[in-house]
């Protein structure tokens, strides 16, 4: 997030979608913001994680021509007979190689957007967001990241009326977070697992700010989601740890969130491996949990 005085407030966005319909009620402006705290290691947007822009390489579409070879002046791309490697630590993201690809194999996921530009956009999709009971929502990545940003952007909304929604970790300063909390008519918190030690290992942070935080927010219109993770998220024994901590906290709506076993895909644009096996929740696994949820009170959904 950038800004001088005199200057409109920037951040570094890896999409904007003008049709979300998964990340609050009705059709939404869905900003993903880039960079987040947490490393979790089954990420559904690896590209999120960073929060600078980086190059993605979709292998499928590469056809070894090696124009990106010859645009590239840091030697990132080597295309030898067999395979086009790529030295990511050596790459600037200026983006030259992307436009010399013919078959749009490469990308760089990560620009810069203004505040007024997002609440522009915004304003033009009233007419579906009145129609569907729509709004706009910061997601990521972690908006409290770029907070000053994030309070920007919903501030604006909010004075032309529109329904805002947050998405966050919570793995934030309290006083970074409670500002842009203030100005969200939803607030789509993440708990992932209730043990800190099992935290730690599956997102490579303690969990003790995210259920601080989760307390102080009771009562501001917060849903708590939960993916399932196999394995990992999905065990009785975690749900059940997390309903009970949002029983006491005094939250009660909750979205359990099915795995979605495709974020593999994107884990190779950035060369990473992708460790997480599994497949999707049953209908009666989720039936089980929304079970153990309404056991503890919580007003409980899929998805």
């Amino acid at each position: 997030m950038t800004g001088r005085p005199g200057q409109e407030l920037t951040a570094t966005v890896f999409d904007i979608d003008t049709f979300a319909v998964h990340d609050g009620p009705g059709i939404r402006l869905a900003v993903y913001l880039k960079g987040c705290p947490l490393r979790c290691k089954w990420c559904h947007s690896p590209e999120s994680q960073s929060p600078s822009p980086e190059l993605i390489f979709m292998r499928d579409r590469c056809v070894g021509c090696g124009a990106c070879q010859a645009a590239c002046q840091a030697g990132v791309h080597r295309i030898g007979e067999a395979a086009h490697e790529m030295q990511r630590r050596d790459c600037t993201a200026c983006g030259e190689c992307v436009r010399r690809c013919p078959r749009g194999a490469l990308a760089i996921k990560g620009r810069q957007v203004s505040a007024g530009r997002i609440v522009a956009r915004a304003e033009r999709m009233r007419p579906f967001f009145e129609h569907s009971g729509g709004g706009i929502t910061l997601t990521g990545g972690e908006p409290a990241a770029q907070g000053d940003f994030a309070e920007a952007v919903l501030a604006g909304c909010r004075e032309k009326r529109i329904h805002t929604a947050l998405e966050t970790c919570g793995h934030c300063d309290w006083a970074v977070l409670e500002p842009i909390a203030a100005l969200a008519d939803l607030i789509l918190y993440d708990i992932k697992l209730i043990d800190d030690r099992r935290h730690r290992r599956w997102t490579g942070v303690s969990n003790r700010r995210i259920l601080a935080n989760a307390r102080r927010l009771a009562g501001q219109g917060v849903q708590v989601r939960v993916p399932l993770i196999p394995g990992v998220t999905d065990t009785d024994e975690n749900l059940r740890g997390v309903f009970e901590f949002m029983n006491d906290a005094g939250l009660r709506s909750a979205s359990l969130l099915p795995y979605n076993p495709s974020s593999g895909a994107k884990y190779e644009w950035l060369g990473l491996p992708y460790r997480i096996e599994g497949r999707t929740q049953g209908p009666d696994e989720l039936a089980r949990m929304l079970a153990l949820a309404r056991g503890q009170g919580i007003e409980a959904a899929v998805g």
